[in-house]
């Protein structure tokens, strides 16, 4: 365990004051022995500095909030594991809070982090957030980043993705295959990037030429279970192909199938959003479409970062790129 300033000064015999100063290289005015000493012994007793005590002092803790829907959920782990990279390159911590997906326990965390006086909050979330929150975070003047799936329009600091164009892309896709009666799954089509995918997915069908029966269109929320429940309902359709809107629910895809007696791709082509590290661990391996999931929460925490140094400069905005990995997953209906 890590030595206090008082047990050195017991070894040391210099008051604890002395030492204080000395290691907040204040101590110009004691002798280099007395220096020396401090620091040997600090180093030799493995001495860390209350960082939150020292930074009060001038307003800083180096603490960022950081609140996810769902932590277990791949896609929230990844994004939070690129922010903490970062941050903690640049020296800072993260006090990680996981909602739940519940609106008031995420409005709590926001009012909680303030309260422990976090120097900026990154709000991942599905929920608008409530006039009075942001108030609060305004009052507080404490930096913010929602990723937010463009629920809550602002002219600065948004990071997306053209989540319209990734679901024609998929759609696309299994058109090129041969593939004309696609199922998709959605989650709620409330939530922006969600129904961006969705009329992607339509625009394309309708370029083609495509019709695209109701009964093909089923939703649920984002979880392989969602999948799973989904698939067993689009199964009892003429389907060759299914765009899973997200890769958590294309799991569930897998299993249905499997359940059903279907081989993928063989049977029925799969293609999901995301790109979460266990899709190409799939078997077969998932196609799907690549967002930067890890660079969002680098480019998060780059941006709070400096909205914190520089609260008066306007921040950009980001859209990042898509791409689609064609994977095992999908085949050409002709080559049956």
């Amino acid at each position: 365990m890590a030595a206090t300033i008082r047990e050195i000064a017991e070894k040391t015999g210099v008051s604890i004051t002395t030492i204080s100063q000395i290691l907040n290289g204040k101590g110009e005015r004691f002798s280099d022995l007395t220096r020396a000493k401090v620091l040997k012994t600090a180093k030799e007793m493995s001495y860390k500095p209350n960082f939150f005590a020292k930074n009060m002092i001038v307003s800083h803790t180096n603490t960022i909030g950081m609140i996810v829907p769902e932590v277990t959920d791949p896609f929230f782990s990844q994004m939070v594991k690129g922010a903490e990279d970062y941050l903690n390159k640049e020296g800072y911590m993260i006090m990680l809070c996981n909602s739940s997906n519940d609106k008031a326990r995420e409005d709590l965390y926001v009012e909680e982090l303030l309260h422990r006086a976090v120097d900026g909050l990154i709000i991942a979330s599905p929920n608008i957030l409530l006039s009075g929150v942001i108030a609060r975070l305004e009052e507080k003047r404490a930096p913010y980043i929602l990723l937010d799936r463009q629920r809550n329009p602002r002219p600065e600091g948004n990071i997306a993705i053209d989540d319209f164009k990734g679901g024609f892309m998929a759609t696309e896709h299994l058109i090129n295959l041969g593939h004309t009666n696609i199922g998709i799954i959605i989650s709620d089509t409330s939530f922006y990037n969600v129904h961006e995918r969705y009329e992607g997915y339509l625009a394309c069908m309708k370029k083609y030429n495509l019709v695209v029966e109701e009964s093909w269109i089923v939703s649920g929320d984002q979880t392989m279970n969602a999948g799973y429940v989904a698939t067993q309902k689009l199964l009892t359709e003429s389907i060759t192909a299914i765009f899973a809107t997200n890769d958590l629910m294309a799991m569930g895809t897998y299993r249905a199938a499997l359940e059903k007696g279907l081989n993928v791709p063989n049977d029925l082509s799969v293609i999901g959003f995301d790109d979460i590290e266990l899709s190409e661990y799939m078997t077969p391996p998932l196609t799907t479409i690549r967002q930067p999931i890890y660079g969002i929460g680098e480019i998060a925490a780059e941006l709070l970062l400096k909205n914190i140094q520089n609260p008066t400069e306007k921040l950009e905005n980001r859209l990042l790129d898509i791409s689609l990995i064609n994977r095992s997953s999908t085949k050409s209906i002709d080559n049956k």
